[in-house]
């Protein structure tokens, strides 16, 4: 088995937050020189989110290759469903065990895709102008995906684009609702300001957490680019720009502005 091979099935497990402290960084060193499980996190990077709208009973459908039971039948499953579909999914998926229950997921996660119950797919179907919706990525930029670097309902996309003035970044997020609000997600636009709360919450309009886009160069300096607070009902679109060109940054983070700790990361190549 080559080098490479043996993080073939990592991607999943990153994405989802399953790998410990010490897989990880191992698995970001990585990343950085390996552009094909780059582009497979990127693949990946929508998919908590998407797991995180199915309801209960969807999810243990899914897990059993059965059908969803209809609302009367509900009350008939001899095993109650779990209240919280996201803190319970990465626990299974260890980097040495077989991706063989992703087929599933990911066709649950298409489903909700050609439905239009969310994702990043859809919120380029969402109303308003072209001018009030975020531009596709420029074609010599790149759009990477966000991983967490603890526990969250986000997530998290970035479109890394060059620009005259350095390099524009410009991220799209967005929240799961957990507990009773399992399935609810979010939609709308925002840049700039807006909040987000911790698992398990609900998302009000006057309690978010404050969320701040960080650039991290090459050469060990830190710059805040932008930041917001997350919204109720939004897919929030926080974007600027910073002076480091792209081959000069290291990696994107977004990290809660109260306390300074980096929530999530996308590395760079």
């Amino acid at each position: 088995m080559s080098h490479a091979d043996v993080y073939a099935d990592w991607d999943a497990a990153y994405v989802l937050g399953a790998l410990t402290g010490a897989e990880r960084a191992e698995y970001e060193d990585h990343l950085a020189g390996c552009g094909r499980c780059r582009d497979a996190v990127a693949e990946l990077a929508g998919m908590p989110g998407l797991l995180g709208q199915l309801s209960p009973a969807e999810a243990m459908a899914v897990d059993s290759g059965s059908r969803a039971p209809l609302p009367g039948e509900v009350d008939d499953l001899d095993v109650p469903p779990p209240s919280s579909l996201m803190p319970v999914l990465p626990l299974p998926l260890t980097p040495s065990r077989p991706r063989t229950w992703l087929a599933p997921m990911a066709a649950a996660a298409a489903a909700l895709l050609i439905g239009g119950a969310g994702g990043y797919a859809v919120s380029e179907a969402r109303g308003g102008s072209p001018a009030d919706r975020p531009q596709a990525t420029a074609a010599a930029g790149s759009r990477l995906a966000f991983a967490p670097v603890q526990a969250s309902p986000m997530t998290a996309v970035v479109d890394v684009v060059p620009t005259a003035l350095g390099t524009e970044l410009r991220v799209e997020c967005q929240y799961a609702q957990l507990g009773a609000a399992a399935g609810a997600v979010a939609s709308g636009s925002v840049t700039g300001t807006g909040s987000a709360t911790g698992p398990g919450q609900d998302y009000g309009d006057d309690a978010g957490v404050h969320y701040a886009i960080w650039v991290v160069g090459r050469d060990g300096s830190n710059a805040q680019v932008k930041d917001w607070t997350a919204r109720s009902g939004r897919v929030m679109h926080p974007s600027g720009v910073t002076k480091l060109p792209v081959d000069r940054i290291a990696a994107v983070e977004i990290r809660q502005v109260d306390t300074g700790d980096t929530v999530m990361r996308a590395l760079l190549g």
